[in-house]
């Protein structure tokens, strides 16, 4: 698969750098022009079967996340060059938005482009930058993009009850009932590991913990949720986890 490409970024040097990397070590990909800002970009994306954008985020007048506004649904996927905090590139991920972080590398570049060649035909670019906005507006993660077999599901995250492990694969159990999807519960714990309401309690369940209704010590440790699942807590895990949920706020 060859993929026709943009570079959009307000700074020469930048695209420049960006041009030589893409063009040494990305056979796949055919970059088609450059653009300084927004509107330029689009100008390019309606003249060319441009397949995908590198997008800078920040840029006068008009700042990358501007550019969807001018499509209804676009067919390009994206990948964002950034420079932002630990963070805003977990709202990134969680929201299943490719980035390159500055200062650019190739390593970083290759991967970025391994990951956008399986987006690219899903069209689910809106949404996902949509739930990326919800996720950068706020200082508590929101929503989630859940990996399916050939889309992406969004759910808020305050509607999980917990993820439960199934070999490759993960259950995740929310309020309107269970998903599987194609995601190892590494994953997520990973993705989470800074969001204080989730707590791995065993190996194969990832919990959240403002949904608990009960946590019953007896024969055995057990978490229990409103929609009548439970979870168990690990043995070797208990006294963690007690320290931890003492100092829970909801």
């Amino acid at each position: 698969m060859t993929l026709n490409a943009i570079i959009v970024d307000d700074e020469p040097a930048a695209r420049s750098m960006l041009r030589q990397i893409i063009t040494e070590h990305c056979p796949m990909v055919n970059l088609v022009d450059e653009a300084p800002d927004v509107k330029s970009a689009v100008k390019l994306i309606n003249k060319h079967a441009i397949d995908l954008v590198f997008l800078d985020i920040e840029m006068p007048e008009e700042n990358g996340f501007a550019l969807f506004e001018y499509f209804n649904q676009p067919t390009f996927e994206t990948i964002f060059c950034t420079a932002y905090s630990e963070y805003a590139l977990r709202a990134f991920e969680v929201s299943a938005v490719d980035y390159i972080l500055k200062p650019i590398s190739i390593s970083k570049v290759i991967l970025a482009v391994e990951k956008a060649i399986k987006l690219v035909g899903q069209n689910q670019i809106i949404q996902r930058v949509s739930a990326l906005k919800e996720n950068l507006s706020v200082s508590k993660l929101q929503k989630i993009a859940l990996p399916m077999a050939d889309s992406l599901v969004f759910v808020q995250l305050e509607d999980i009850f917990f993820f439960e492990a199934d070999g490759s694969y993960t259950h995740v159990i929310t309020r309107t009932g269970k998903t599987l999807v194609s995601k190892k519960i590494k994953e997520f714990d990973e993705l989470l590991s800074n969001d204080t309401r989730f707590y791995r309690v065993h190996r194969s369940y990832l919990i959240n913990t403002h949904q608990i209704v009960k946590y019953n010590k007896k024969d055995g440790a057990m978490i229990e949720f409103a929609n009548g699942f439970s979870a168990p807590v690990a043995r070797e895990k208990v006294k963690e986890f007690d320290e931890f949920i003492s100092d829970i706020k909801v």
